[in-house]
């Protein structure tokens, strides 16, 4: 019986060793498995730089206009919607001051006007006529000042974009519920300002007068071109971003204020390596990404930093060197360190 029992053990050992033998058998044969890929030579190639932005369309001048003091209204000259020239009359205040102002300084006037010729001929004392001409440039003066506060004419070219209040209305000094107190509403459409916001990485990549492209949803495959106009020379702590002012020519008037529009600097050419979209791959449950590439037949992965993105490409700012042969197809089934047969090459 003890016989029968040693003889049991000793043919169970026989077959575990058998199939431990064939297991170390059967991972050595799957560790030398060679996989077949196809590479591309790892070029630089020429990228256009640009900054991708949005934002909201402002007048490039806008101006609330009111009087420097609360008066009665006493004609407007101009509608919603009127186009005005630099110097055009706007509007007109109770001229009662006015006018009483301009009776002082017509008889101040005529005052220096007749002493004048006696002053040279010797007639009168240089202290006397000083005190008329003085007389006279203090009229002048306040004359001109009420002149200014009474008729208000367009400071630039524009549109009359509101009419806040009507002729024989008082206009009042302090700030309304729409904000400074104001009689119309001036804005300069024929070119359009953009105000937006970019990254603290793209600080020196911005210069004035580069070229903008703008595009609204309003006007589908139109593009409207504008320029870097102003660029804040300090960042927001709190955002890490920098206002840019962008000054966008706008003569057919298509474009308006409050428009939502995106805006596109072109921030010039560098040079930079590019691949294929799908050859970077992404780590599952991460946002890191990484590649293989071929060295002496065996793939060797490599963690890539990805920059910006074209279409099905993408460009690698970091991971890979111009020359090295990355893999393009069959990086599903590699490791670091598989053993690779390359299929197809592409220079």
């Amino acid at each position: 019986m003890n016989n029968i029992k040693l003889l049991s053990a000793i043919l169970a050992g026989a077959l575990f060793l058998a199939g431990c033998a064939k297991k170390q058998d059967a991972n050595t044969a799957k560790g030398d498995e060679t996989v077949p890929v196809e590479v591309v030579k790892v070029r630089t190639e020429k990228i256009e730089r640009t900054i991708e932005l949005v934002g909201t369309l402002a007048a490039w001048k806008e101006a609330n206009l009111g009087a420097q003091t609360t008066a009665r209204i006493e004609k407007i000259f101009v509608e919603e919607g009127k186009s005005v020239k630099e110097g055009d009359l706007l509007f007109q205040m109770d001229d009662t001051q006015l006018s009483q102002t301009k009776i002082a300084y017509q008889l101040a006037k005529n005052d220096y006007e007749r002493m004048k010729p006696m002053f040279e001929m010797g007639s009168i004392s240089q202290s006397d006529f000083d005190r008329v001409k003085a007389g006279y440039e203090n009229a002048e003066k306040t004359y001109n000042l009420m002149l200014t506060n009474t008729q208000f004419r367009a400071p630039f070219a524009g549109i009359i974009t509101a009419k806040r209040l009507n002729e024989g209305e008082i206009f009042m000094l302090s700030p309304g519920a729409s904000g400074a107190p104001a009689i119309v509403q001036l804005m300069q459409l024929n070119n359009l300002k953009l105000i937006t916001y970019a990254s603290e990485s793209n600080f020196r990549d911005v210069k004035l007068n580069q070229t903008v492209e703008v595009i609204s949803d309003l006007y589908p495959g139109e593009t409207f071109r504008g320029v870097v106009s102003k660029i804040n020379p300090t960042l927001n702590a709190a955002t890490r971003t920098f206002e840019i002012e962008i000054k966008i020519p706008n003569p057919a008037m298509k474009l308006r204020p409050g428009m939502f529009v995106r805006a596109k600097i072109l921030a010039g050419e560098t040079t930079g390596i590019v691949i294929s979209r799908v050859s970077a791959l992404k780590q599952l449950g991460a946002t890191a990404y990484y590649g293989f590439i071929v060295e002496e037949n065996l793939a060797k992965r490599v963690t890539l930093t990805l920059g910006k993105e074209f279409d099905s490409k993408v460009e690698i700012t970091s991971g890979l060197s111009a020359g090295d042969d990355l893999v393009s197809k069959g990086q599903g089934l590699l490791k670091d360190g598989t053993k690779v047969e390359v299929k197809s090459k592409q220079e």
